[in-house]
């Protein structure tokens, strides 16, 4: 007949394996004793804890749909024990993230919002406050709701500012809000935001690529600004920094692209066609960018003609047409 006992030793040999790394072992061990505490009286909370655990490492193990059935049955449990409200809203936040990763996007806001009521009523949670105002505000962004996402960004962001060692947090609560902003046509309240990023950004290792995405969303801003002047020489640092951070060929032709256009409009076709030309050519080597290859093409032709090259201009205005020709709605 098993015992207490029993099922306690397979739960801390299966905190033990997880501490170690080994999670496949640790979820054997968890499913044991699980097994084991539903055979016991008085034992919900245990349970709770194992299938919270299972949970969560099986989210370890990317097994994501695995794991959110354990959370929805730990949240049960926790829900009818008294005095759990922390471990419930732990168990709500980690249950909305591996929806969001699903792709179960609404269900997902539903759980962070449900977190989040419950972590404003315990004390000393402000870390976890302001990490659930962040993720909540990023799935309302990707739900198509930038206006109900920035209000959540700008709590997290309070929240994060008095948190010591949460610069990174910080920077990523300020670009995200920069970006919702222009989502909104708020461009000009966004400029400052992308700048207080990228500074934080600048003072945080291994923030490349968060750097290269501030300062090409920076000059983007300034562009549309029309402060085309001001928005050169970040394209120009952005472009630098992707061209050492392995698979952004993308962002790099994007960024190649825009600066031509950003020279072509500040009349120095000569200094933008050779940009046009790199563009191009990176464009070429990325499946699904005949739109941009389209573009990038129309643009170089009408560079050339302003450089007084018609002939030069002209097939290129005829490649242009034949990916046009190829792409509905052009």
């Amino acid at each position: 007949m098993p015992t207490h006992d029993d099922a306690d030793k397979l739960y801390k040999q299966a905190l033990e394996a997880a501490r170690r790394g080994d999670h496949p072992q640790a979820t054997t061990l968890l499913k044991q004793a699980l097994t084991l505490y539903q055979t016991l009286p008085n034992t919900e909370e245990q349970q709770a804890d194992c299938l919270y655990n299972l949970a969560t490492t099986l989210l370890l193990l990317r097994q994501l749909a695995q794991a959110e059935p354990y959370y929805h049955q730990a949240l049960t449990l926790y829900q009818a024990i008294p005095n759990t409200e922390e471990q419930q809203a732990t168990c709500l936040y980690n249950l909305a993230t591996t929806l969001d990763k699903l792709g179960q996007l609404a269900q997902a806001e539903s759980y962070y919002r449900q977190a989040l009521t419950l972590y404003q009523a315990i004390p000393n949670t402000e870390e976890q406050q302001a990490t659930c105002l962040h993720n909540l505000a990023n799935t309302l962004l990707e739900l198509g709701k930038p206006a109900q996402a920035e209000p959540y960004y700008h709590q997290a962001l309070t929240l994060y500012q008095a948190i010591p060692n949460t610069e990174e947090q910080q920077a990523d609560c300020l670009h995200n809000l920069a970006n919702t902003l222009s989502m909104l046509g708020q461009l000009a309240q966004a400029e400052p935001y992308y700048r207080q990023a990228l500074t934080l950004y600048q003072g945080i290792p291994n923030t490349e690529e968060q750097q290269a995405d501030c300062l090409h969303n920076l000059a983007n801003t300034l562009s549309m600004l029309g402060q085309l002047a001001q928005a050169e020489p970040y394209y120009h640092q952005a472009l630098t920094l992707y061209q050492g951070i392995p698979n952004t060929e993308e962002q790099q032709a994007d960024c190649l692209h825009l600066l031509a256009t950003t020279l072509s409009m500040l009349g120095k076709p000569a200094d933008a066609e050779p940009y046009y030309r790199q563009a191009l050519t990176l464009y070429q080597g990325i499946p699904n960018t005949e739109e941009q290859q389209a573009t990038c093409l129309h643009n170089l032709a009408n560079t050339l003609r302003e450089l007084g090259q018609p002939l030069d201009a002209e097939p290129y205005y005829r490649q242009a047409l034949t990916l046009y020709q190829g792409i509905p709605n052009t």
